[in-house]
């Protein structure tokens, strides 16, 4: 199997490296010591997930003809979600308004279509949150200083709506429509438009 990280070809001693698991841990080991991290690879030309990635580490380099990884640095990374979380975060503010209404309506199969796309959009905007949220925790993502100085604070992290979420999608297995448009718009929507308000202010100051 071939590596390349950044396009530039890597030999690494075949006795070494047994599964694809260490190869991409040595890599990233490489990319981590240049002050870079990994947030794209592609094995056999195929851009894999994380969970992808587990599932597949464990297996022998034989099985694979190249991995090609991508890193780059922090400060790009967290502009990169910081910009994809406000572009959603808006449009999950907007959105809210809609569905809500079309569940107080009982338009049931446009509610259904609504519903299922917002959840995925949902779904979508809290993985992001959590990344910006774990990598700041971590020190992999710094906060920028605000106009007065202060870095800015971190909203809650985005495990303290699951149960929210929870509430909200059972509500909806049951039908209760009335609860489950009070839980977005009363529940779910501030918490949104808290992390929108943060990312908006980051992206300001991110460069």
């Amino acid at each position: 199997m071939r590596l390349f990280l950044d396009d530039i070809e890597i030999t690494l001693n075949p006795f070494c490296f047994r599964t694809l698991g260490e190869v991409i841990e040595e890599a990233t080991r490489r990319a981590s010591a240049a002050g870079r991290i990994v947030h794209m690879i592609k094995v056999d030309g195929k851009e894999i997930s994380i969970d992808e990635e587990r599932e597949m580490s464990a297996r022998p380099v034989e099985e694979f003809e190249s991995l090609h990884m991508r890193a780059t640095t922090s400060e790009a990374l967290l502009k990169e979600a910081i910009e994809g979380a406000v572009n959603l975060s808006e449009a999950l503010c907007h959105d809210i308004r809609i569905v809500a209404a079309s569940i107080l309506e009982n338009d049931t199969l446009c509610t259904k279509e609504l519903f299922i796309s917002y959840i995925e959009s949902l779904g979508m905007f809290f993985n992001l949150t959590g990344a910006v949220f774990n990598g700041v925790r971590t020190g992999a993502f710094k906060l920028p200083e605000s106009a007065s100085g202060k870095s800015f604070k971190l909203p809650d992290p985005p495990t303290e709506i699951q149960g929210i979420l929870q509430q909200f999608i059972e509500a909806w297995k049951a039908q209760d429509y009335p609860r489950v448009a009070s839980i977005l718009k009363d529940e779910i929507s501030p918490h949104i438009e808290e992390w929108a308000a943060f990312f908006s202010a980051m992206n300001s100051r991110v460069d």
